[in-house]
């Protein structure tokens, strides 16, 4: 992962207040779904998301624009969020892949399903007390077609995975499509390089 510049100061109260609001991640070496959400019209709860794209959520907007599209002028052009948060006494972890079409590039299909895998952008947001770091690398988004609705729902044939590796301080990343797991989607990020 690169290294980038500070974080906007919004994300970093807001990740503050999360993380003195919310439990420590429970058993965190278990493997469990990754969250997504949807920023193309975001609510209060999706700040920190979009806050933490907003770069890249804008140029997506600009291209669409550029292309003639102006279907998307009340919200955002297509856009949808993936991340994984990992939480313990003042320090709060947020991993964030960033599905747009116009960031990301198919690396897997599943035609049955209707279901495929995108490597798009990435971001490892790091709060440490008052202090705060970000890194950018590319990871996997798993991205159900119209008719994969249903598919989604049987996390034994797609789905993505996340877990925290207490020893190396590491959060991995996995995803299983058609019941098997795509390879250059299992990743081991360091929340703090080495």
């Amino acid at each position: 992962m690169k290294r980038r510049r500070a974080l906007p100061a919004a994300a970093l109260c807001l990740a503050a207040a999360t993380a003195q609001a919310q439990e420590l991640t429970p058993p965190p070496e278990n493997w469990r779904p990754i969250v997504y959400r949807d920023l193309q019209i975001p609510g209060p709860q999706d700040r920190i998301y979009a806050d933490l794209w907003a770069d890249v959520i804008q140029s997506n907007n600009r291209r669409y624009l550029a292309a003639g599209d102006r279907r998307f002028l009340l919200g955002n052009a297509p856009v949808r969020e993936a991340h994984a948060l990992v939480r313990g006494g003042d320090k709060v972890a947020l991993l964030s892949v960033l599905n747009t079409a116009t960031h990301c590039v198919a690396v897997a299909r599943d035609p049955s399903s209707d279901l495929s895998v995108k490597m798009c952008p990435m971001r490892l947001a790091v709060w440490n007390g008052t202090s705060a770091t970000l890194r950018e690398a590319k990871g996997c988004y798993l991205e159900p077609g119209a008719e994969a609705r249903n598919t989604m729902a049987n996390s034994s044939y797609a789905a993505s995975y996340t877990s925290y590796d207490v020893v190396t301080k590491s959060i991995r990343l996995g995803v299983i499509l058609g019941r098997r797991v795509v390879e250059q989607c299992s990743q081991t990020v360091p929340l703090y390089p080495g």
